[in-house]
């Protein structure tokens, strides 16, 4: 009889330790499964009115990744879709030093929609207006405490990527290169502010994954990654 009831107490104190050790995880499980979107409380607009449409992505197209504001990180964020607008500029190439991986932080917001910046070869021009483009901004953060020299001319050195049915990322761009180099400035970001850029949306019948490359002299930083489909030709 004495042996019954020790079972019956062994099994009740085995049972609320793990009735306490739940309740200690559940809250850590909680908290990690919470998905936090850097950006979110920011609001993005502009002037414009005109029907924003899906783009048909190809390796045919040449990248166009310029800014459509940098600045301070603000509650409120108007955009601007004529590069030339966007002042960060100097003439002098090496005034400031070019990013490290560790300086950049790279985030696409799909919550938000935006247009599409003017293209570089037809924007001075034209009135600023807004291509007709779904995009999504990206985010970049100077996380460094250096002022860096982030583009050249209007462009940032950056290209989309997708996933490819083997799991391998493949660039689905050509990379944007100038004629010439005469007269460019580059574009710089001080430290803790933001540049936004725009990647468009794409229509398509495979699924896929997305992400940004910012390309650094001998290595890249990398966007998070993304859902989206692309046309297979």
């Amino acid at each position: 009889m004495k042996q019954i009831v020790s079972i019956i107490l062994l099994i009740l104190v085995l049972t609320s330790c793990q009735n306490g050790d739940a309740k200690k995880v559940r809250p850590e499980i909680q908290k990690s499964e919470k998905k936090v979107f850097p950006y979110s409380g920011i609001v993005l607009y502009d002037h414009f009115d005109n029907e924003l449409l899906l783009d048909t992505i190809t390796n045919h197209f040449e990248a166009q990744f310029s800014p459509v504001y940098i600045g301070n990180l603000k509650d409120s964020i108007q955009l601007t879709y004529k590069p030339s607008k966007i002042e960060n500029r100097t003439p002098d190439w090496d005034k400031y030093k070019r990013p490290a991986p560790n300086d950049l932080q790279i985030y696409i917001d799909t919550t938000k929609t935006i247009g599409f910046p003017m293209s570089v070869w037809e924007y001075y021009k034209k009135p600023e207006y807004r291509v007709g483009k779904k995009s999504y901004p990206i985010f970049i953060e100077n996380k460094s405490s250096d002022t860096l020299s982030i583009g050249l001319g209007d462009i940032l050195p950056m290209i989309t990527e997708t996933k490819d049915t083997l799991g391998e990322w493949t660039e689905i761009e050509r990379p944007f290169i100038y004629d010439c180099g005469t007269g460019l400035t580059e574009l710089y970001l001080p430290p803790n502010e933001i540049v936004i850029t725009a990647l468009r949306q794409n229509f398509g019948t495979t699924n896929t994954k997305f992400r940004v490359k910012y390309e650094l002299a001998d290595s890249a930083v990398y966007s998070n990654e993304i859902n989206g489909k692309i046309q297979i030709e």
